[in-house]
């Protein structure tokens, strides 16, 4: 199987035949002018001058010529003056702010170097022609250098020996014979090979599929937090721009951490990435303190980010310690700790299991209007699991079937990691006894149900998006629509943190295990049931107790703390079992 077929991008080889192919296309155009004897050679120095410049634009902005005010600067400085910016924005406007290298165009010129054109590989395609382009236009320049001249054959000195000629040069400005020394040429410094590998290095947006799937693959990262990192990547080379992946430093990721705080988490990026990020940021909602993004969700995006660059190192694009994202991360003190999140109070969650789900409802996509329908999946059961085994959204929306045990003394539940979840720490891997109320309303006869259809997943039709999954698609078709009906009910208020952030899923695991912290609870059977750690003698002793074989005594323990929560749901009946076709589920 081809390299680019396989993950979307050119293999090393094809890379270098296509800058090799391309520096030597352009040679043979730009060079024409120097064999004219009635064109002045200075002429022909500054056209290619231009047409590099033009061509390193394109290639930084994505393919479309651009010249920012941060560009001219640049420009400015290597010391292009007003004549040559002038000639450069008349080139810039004459593409009409298209692309200056259509699909057409980049599939023509790989046609003419004898290889194939991919749809895959296009974008990576084109980011090389222009910076190969670039190259070939700056070679040229050299095409009176003494050593050129001397070698016998200019344009093949050109190709072989080019790169190191405008590697050397500071600011690119044509070179004459008096301010060139006849020496010869010696090998190419580290820093000249080090260019020229930056100018073969594959995109970033080529390599960040491949990269998370291995990850998953590896059981780095479940499904759902890959495609969170997916979303992630894709919005740095959104935000960054798409370069060669060893063309970006850690002032980018500086620039991009600058970026996450400076949007509102209200804005949903996916949305809005069809646009440039220049020209979609000026359309942001104002940021206030309640829509700005808190420290802990910044570093965990510096996080994800920080797992990417190790596997980008591990399989050879980058360095060892290439970028550091874990270097910028944020402080989160205790208080901001403490109040990312308000619970609900009961009365909230008694309303909630009064709802028409529960109660009878007009059927799918009508779940909330009153009717005689009762409809059992994740719009049902999540609420539920959330306020009675008090686990975590994403552990509960990732259940197996397999992780229900009902042929036994005390039924429970297993929360482990597997391909659709992981789990916060070590000590969230849990074995939870199943609340009677819960067995009551018919868990047991819901998965068994499940189990017979064939269904390996509880909540399979959480997993059916392919942009959002799992806790993120419940957020997204189920609670959501919940919450918007409770906050319509008479004298119901929906709580807030003081910056404005209302109460969610987790928090009601927070009303629980506020509702257990009670002098005559064990406290660190509540740890057990939250998966949190136990620490020192008492941590060792429960080891120890389970290492013996005493799940049941375990089992008995935090059964005897969770049938301590208040009974939110008492007034549910158990219905006749009805489960709708998949696409209808928790609609």
């Amino acid at each position: 199987m081809k390299h680019e077929a396989f993950i979307g991008v050119r293999s090393a080889s094809e890379v270098k035949d296509v800058i090799k192919g391309i520096i030597d296309l352009t040679l043979g155009i730009a060079t024409q002018g120097y064999f004219d004897p009635t064109t002045p050679a200075d002429h022909v120095d500054a056209g290619c001058l231009v047409n590099a410049d033009f061509h390193d634009l394109a290639a930084r902005h994505g393919g479309m010529a651009i010249m920012d005010e941060a560009d001219e600067t640049r420009l400015r400085d290597d010391g292009r003056d007003d004549a040559h910016i002038d000639h450069l924005r008349r080139l810039i406007r004459s593409t009409g702010g298209n692309l200056v290298l259509n699909d057409a165009s980049v599939q023509m010129r790989l046609e003419h170097l004898g290889m194939k054109s991919l749809q895959s590989t296009v974008e990576q395609d084109r980011l090389l022609m222009h910076r190969a382009i670039s190259e070939g236009q700056r070679r040229a320049m050299h095409f009176n250098d003494p050593r050129v001249i001397a070698s016998g054959d200019p344009l093949d000195y050109l190709m072989t020996h080019g790169g190191a000629l405008t590697a050397q040069v500071q600011v690119p400005v044509p070179p004459t014979r008096e301010t060139v020394r006849e020496t010869p040429m010696a090998d190419p410094a580290p820093e000249v090979v080090a260019t020229e590998a930056k100018i073969m290095s594959p995109l970033l947006s080529g390599l960040i599929d491949p990269i998370i799937d291995d990850i998953v693959k590896k059981g780095g990262w479940t499904e759902g937090v890959g495609e969170d990192a997916r979303r992630l990547m894709k919005q740095f080379v959104w935000m960054i721009g798409d370069k060669p992946c060893l063309d970006y430093t850690q002032q980018d990721v500086a620039t991009f951490r600058k970026a996450l705080w400076d949007m509102p988490k209200t804005v949903r990026v996916q949305s809005v990435w069809h646009v440039p990020y220049a020209s979609a940021v000026k359309k942001f909602p104002k940021l206030t303190e309640a829509n700005t993004r808190a420290n802990k969700t910044l570093n965990k995006d510096l996080s994800y980010m920080s797992t990417f660059a190790k596997e980008m190192a591990a399989v050879g694009h980058w360095p060892k310690d290439f970028i550091n994202p874990l270097g910028l991360a944020a402080t989160v003190t205790r208080q901001q700790k403490s109040s990312g999140r308000v619970p609900w109070k009961p009365i909230h969650l008694e309303t909630m299991f009064n709802s028409p789900i529960y109660h009878g409802n007009l059927g799918t996509r009508r779940r909330l209007t009153a009717g005689c329908y009762i409809h059992q999946d994740a719009a049902y059961w999540m609420p539920l699991l959330g306020a009675y085994q008090l686990g975590r959204r994403d552990e509960h929306t990732g259940h197996h079937v397999s992780d229900f045990v009902f042929d036994t003394a005390i039924p429970h539940m297993l929360i482990y990691p597997n391909e659709l979840r992981s789990l916060k720490t070590e000590d969230s891997a849990r074995v939870l006894p199943i609340h009677p109320r819960l067995l009551d309303l018919g868990l047991q006869e819901f998965v068994e149900a499940a189990g017979a259809r064939g269904e390996k997943l509880l909540f399979p039709e959480l997993w059916m998006n392919d942009v959002k999954k799992g806790g993120d698609q419940y957020y997204a078709i189920g609670w959501k629509k919940l919450i918007d009906w409770l906050r319509q009910q008479p004298g119901i208020v929906i709580p807030c943190t003081p910056a404005g952030k209302e109460a969610d899923f987790h928090s009601v695991r927070s009303t629980g295990l506020s509702q257990l912290d009670r002098a005559d609870i064990n406290q660190n059977i509540v740890k057990d049931i939250a998966g949190h750690s136990r620490e020192g003698t008492t941590a060792r002793s429960y080891q120890k107790l389970l290492e013996s074989g005493g799940l049941d005594d375990v089992l008995q323990e935090r059964l005897k703390v969770l049938t301590r929560l208040p009974d939110y749901a008492a007034g549910v009946v158990r219905h006749k079992l009805s489960v709708l076709v998949m696409k209808a589920r928790t609609r």
